[in-house]
């Protein structure tokens, strides 16, 4: 892989789970140098859920450090002297007694950037609260009169991982341009708030109607004959809609407006599904095509990695094997490789060898618990 726009950027991050570590990896994807510190085994909780671990574990290296005693602290300030941000994911109380709170680091360390990512902020009320996904949900209005969905897609975690990448790289551009650094925090809770951005403004300004568009017939999830499902997107377009119409051969719907899909949505979904439900995903695809309907297969996982589209842009592959590729191009190329899952501490000689640490001290503190080597 040729060298991304960050290459020569070394990334510490101090973070768990999901929101740091996604940041952590969309920074060495664009070629920063990320070193992963983990607690000693058990390590990082996600290590319990293979898959969110791998995924989000490609292309980092991995020390193993227990910042508890004072001399896995001394290497860990040590190894964030040498960086150009550190990401810390730990509560402000939790952080400040472990001594890793980011005034303390830049207290220490004036020109490092500290990106901190926590459930609610470094300060505020509910700054001590611990936090998972959905208790953010709730707090933003994400949750009024809908059930949550078990298994669903942990959107603030990975929202929060986003907006934490985008905070590092703007301090980082700061800091570049001769600018102070800057510790930049994201709160979990303020990533859910603007994912319920529409309805929060809609309040705030005491605006009419409704915060977003109501799905109007045409916009949902259809089977069809041969056991699969098809995805319309047919929104307040009316071109799109007549296209739908006329394909399915159902003219006299065609003139229906977008105010009546949506007043009478369930009357006319109920005829779209009936009609559906008589043809295959083939047939459907014969009739739709060229008419610029969006329309397309509800896939499962399985199916999505195969895809063809999928198979030739999205996955990558390395010796460690195939893994999905990071939603930037640059200059038409895929970024980003992959390096395997990392066991608990496979990079600590290497990197505290590479700063002077004797590899005697540091069987030393193996032995004693304080690393993992």
């Amino acid at each position: 892989m040729t060298a991304g726009p960050l290459d020569g950027i070394r990334v510490v991050n101090l973070s768990e789970t999901v929101p740091g570590p996604l940041a952590a990896l969309l920074l060495a994807d664009l070629g920063a140098e990320v070193i992963t510190v983990e607690r000693p085994p058990p390590g990082d909780p996600a290590r319990i859920f293979p898959a969110v671990f791998a995924a989000l574990s490609r292309n980092q290296r991995s020390v193993s450090l227990d910042l508890r005693d004072h001399r896995g602290l001394a290497l860990f300030l040590r190894l964030a002297g040498t960086a150009d941000a550190v990401i810390t994911g730990q509560r402000p109380q939790v952080a400040r007694k472990l001594g890793v709170h980011p005034d303390q680091l830049r207290a220490r360390f004036p020109d490092l950037c500290v990106v901190s990512v926590s459930s609610f902020g470094l300060a505020g009320p509910y700054a001590s609260h611990p936090g998972h996904d959905l208790v953010f949900q709730a707090l933003a209005g994400l949750l009024d009169g809908v059930r949550p969905r078990a298994g669903a897609v942990p959107v603030i975690d990975i929202v929060s991982g986003f907006v934490t990448a985008i905070g590092a790289l703007a301090a980082l551009a700061g800091r570049a341009r001769g600018r102070a650094a800057v510790t930049v925090e994201t709160a979990m809770r303020d990533s859910a708030l603007t994912l319920n951005l529409f309805a929060l403004t809609r309040e705030l300004a005491g605006l009419p109607g409704n915060a977003t568009p109501v799905a109007p017939a045409g916009y949902d999830v259809y089977p069809l004959d041969d056991g699969t499902r098809l995805c319309l997107a047919v929104s307040y377009e009316a071109h799109h809609w007549r296209a739908l119409c006329e394909a399915l051969d159902l003219p006299e719907l065609s003139a229906v407006t977008f105010e009546e899909r949506v007043a009478r949505r369930e009357e006319l979904n109920t005829r779209l599904a009936g009609r559906l439900r008589e043809l295959t995903a083939g047939e459907v695809r014969a009739r739709i095509a060229g008419r610029g309907v969006p329309a397309e297969p509800v896939l499962s996982p399985a199916e999505v990695v195969t895809a063809t589209e999928v198979q030739a842009r999205n996955i990558g592959a390395s010796g460690h094997g195939r893994y999905l590729a990071p939603p930037l191009r640059i200059d038409g190329g895929r970024i980003g490789e992959s390096h395997g899952v990392p066991r608990i501490g496979r990079d600590t000689a290497a990197v505290f060898g590479g700063l002077g640490v004797d590899h005697g001290e540091l069987a030393r503190l193996q032995a004693d618990g304080v690393l993992t080597l």
